[in-house]
């Protein structure tokens, strides 16, 4: 399934996919709708959208800039159940890892300790870097990772 994966820039048309995506996966926790609209004007090279051969949307990575210009945060990364283990989430990653712009040195992103997700992580080469027990809020503990791109990227 990989190879039949296409990731590209998110655009407007895919946007009731990704909120579909999004309440799918992280029910009761999720972005709202609204914020995918703002996110496309704001961080445009940051949203990315997995798709496979039929043009459906199997996974999105959503990231911002932060205050201190070398480092990006990865806001979410969501993959459709019926896409999970079949290589979406490390393409997306990967994929945005390769376009990361002149300066910026650091990936930061935040997951539950108990997510498997945390595994797909530490491959691409992410590390623990600090544990929040209540970064969304009471009982919502979360593990920060950074992942450092080397000098020959």
């Amino acid at each position: 399934m990989n190879d039949l994966i296409q990731i590209s820039l998110a655009d407007r048309q895919a946007l009731n996919a990704i909120d579909t995506l999004e309440r799918n996966c992280f029910p009761g926790h999720c972005y709202p709708d609204f914020f995918f609209r703002q996110a496309l004007d704001c961080w445009p090279n940051g949203f990315l959208v997995a798709k496979d051969e039929e043009n459906n949307i199997l996974g999105y990575l959503l990231a911002s800039s932060s205050d201190d210009p070398s480092v990006v945060w990865i806001l979410s990364i969501a993959v459709a159940d019926s896409a999970r283990g079949k290589g979406v989430g490390t393409k997306l990653i990967s994929q945005f890892l390769t376009t990361l712009p002149q300066g910026v040195n650091q990936v930061n992103l935040t997951v539950a300790p108990d997510n498997p997700a945390k595994a797909l992580y530490s491959r691409i080469g992410f590390v623990e870097i600090g544990f929040e027990s209540d970064y969304f809020g009471d009982n919502e503990p979360r593990l920060l990772m950074s992942y450092h791109k080397s000098s020959d990227s």
